[in-house]
């Protein structure tokens, strides 16, 4: 019994063992790897862990850099606090009463005990401007430009053309190119900074370098002039709100100038619809203002002004000067806020104008069949211009009508033709420009245009001597420019211009149309 006992006990162990195999095996297999993945995951965890501690630590470096910059910028507002508060302290202290410092009866004007005088431009900042010894504030202005300029025909200038030579002239088929600086402008503006007894006085002295070539930098007065300006304290018209009067002696602009195209050929379409000129003068200013508009009405006399009439029968006298009558001229201009625009913009502000203007004078011109007498020829225009802005265009144009305008850039040149028989008859023209600009962007902006001067001129009336522009019947040039604004400053332009100019044909002349395609660039750097 005892023997079936132990062998039950040893089979039944025996049957358990063999059951109890196969479970350890497994979950010793799982364990390993579980065991494996743990270990993975531990070095996975190190190395994110390492990553973390990378990144914290280049943070906290940026942080440092970070709080180091804030720290510099904060020292250097300082500094700069300071600063300006000493110069403001040096500033009030050099100007105080009872230093030697005294100042005009408005407290705008201070003269140091030494003499040197200041204008008060900004009280609240302590902003001292200096002034000349006779209290002037002087301001220098000006551009520099270098062009370049191809003509694919011979014009009468390579820097600048007024008109083509003529076809049949060896010099029509030649082309040109210049690279100049000629166009160049430099000037000094003078005012008082505050009115003296109601006067108010400004001034300006100007002056370009532009010569017959490209090489031929040759100092040409501009403009100089004095400007007396006084407010309006008599009567106004329609309820002007505003107004002042203005007496002006010396050279400038004639009065009847009013509105410019935007093309950048030196010439500036002189000669052929945009007649101008710079001449000695007394003019005379009156100026009503309102909020949204204004007028200005000008009367003056202009004598013997640079060119004015030339030297045409060469007796060394010019002819405008010969002529004891100056030459009279008057100008009203009105100008409005373009009705479709913001009146609360003020950074878009843009008016539309229109003016009316002409002259009468004579000059005074020697017979060229009798070298002992004279004869005075009459020299006349009147001139309408206008500008309309529109979105971001602006249409800007002219037409004018006279005789006798070569003096200011018009009738092609010619004033007085003469026939074979030594009589003179003064050379009549019409002519006029219109240009359309348009603004892209801040930057960008381009024009197009067009211009023409149609003097008439008799068969029997043209010399064979007469010179270059003498038998010049027809001067006109289409053109399309653009410009980019590079900085505030500095900017460049391209154009391309169509030229052409019409020579009558007649006894010792041989006629014809000339034409020219004229490239141009130029950069300009203004101050």
């Amino acid at each position: 019994m005892k023997k079936i006992i132990v062998a039950a006990i040893f089979a039944i162990g025996l049957m358990a063992g063999v059951e109890a195999a196969p479970t350890d095996v497994v979950t010793q297999a799982d364990l390993k790897v579980l065991l494996d993945r743990l270990a993975a995951l531990e070095a996975q965890n190190k190395a994110q862990a390492a990553r973390i501690a990378e990144l914290e630590n280049h943070d906290k470096q940026m942080r440092k850099r970070v709080d180091f910059q804030r720290l510099k910028l904060a020292e250097q507002d300082k500094k700069w606090e300071l600063q300006n508060d000493r110069l403001s302290q040096m500033a009030q202290a050099s100007f105080a009463a009872g230093e030697g410092t005294t100042t005009n009866e408005t407290g705008r004007i201070f003269t140091t005990a030494q003499g040197f005088k200041y204008y008060l431009a900004d009280i609240n900042a302590h902003i001292f401007e200096p002034l000349s010894e006779s209290g002037l504030k002087i301001t220098p202005y000006g551009y520099l430009v270098f062009e370049g300029v191809y003509n694919t025909h011979g014009a009468v200038c390579d820097t600048y053309t007024d008109w083509l030579y003529n076809p049949h002239s060896r010099a029509y088929g030649e082309h040109t190119s210049s690279l100049s600086m000629q166009d160049s402008i430099l000037g000094l503006q003078f005012e008082t900074p505050e009115a003296h007894k109601g006067w108010k006085f400004i001034g300006r002295a100007e002056f370009d370098l532009a010569g017959d070539h490209g090489n031929d930098y040759a100092f040409h007065w501009r403009h100089l002039y004095f400007d007396a300006q006084r407010e309006a304290d008599d009567w106004n018209i329609f309820g002007s709100e505003r107004g002042s009067w203005s007496i002006l002696f010396g050279q400038t602009w004639h009065l009847w100038k009013m509105v410019s195209p935007t093309e950048i050929d030196g010439a500036w379409m002189e000669n052929t619809g945009h007649p101008y000129r710079r001449s000695p003068q007394i003019r005379v200013t009156r100026n009503w203002e309102w909020d949204d508009s204004s007028l200005n009405v000008r009367v003056g006399i202009v004598k013997n002004g640079p060119g004015m009439g030339g030297d045409r029968d060469k007796d060394l006298i010019q002819d405008n000067s010969a002529s004891a009558w100056p030459i009279f001229e008057a100008a009203a201009v009105y100008d409005h806020d373009a009705f479709w625009q913001d009146p609360e913009d003020d950074d878009q502000k843009r008016r539309w104008l229109i003016g009316l203007g002409g002259m009468y004078g004579q000059t005074r011109i020697r017979d060229l069949n009798d070298e002992a007498d004279k004869s005075d020829y009459d020299t006349m225009m009147v001139m309408l211009g206008g500008v309309l802005p529109f979105w971001n265009f602006t249409l800007t144009g002219q037409i004018f009508a006279g005789e006798n305008l070569g003096g200011v850039q018009a009738g092609v040149g010619q004033t007085v033709a003469f026939n074979q028989y030594g009589y003179g008859k003064e050379v009549s023209t019409v002519g006029g420009f219109i240009d359309l600009s348009y603004q892209i962007n801040s930057d960008w902006s381009v024009g197009i245009g067009y211009g023409f001067d149609d003097p008439t001129i008799y068969n029997d009336y043209i010399e064979s001597d007469a010179g270059l522009s003498q038998s010049i019947t027809h001067n006109d040039r289409a053109y399309i420019d653009a410009f980019y604004k590079v900085t505030q400053n500095f900017k460049i332009g391209v154009e391309y211009a169509r030229l052409n100019t019409r020579y009558a044909s007649g006894e010792g002349a041989r006629g014809g149309n000339a034409y020219s395609d004229r490239f141009q660039f130029s950069a300009y750097y203004d101050f």
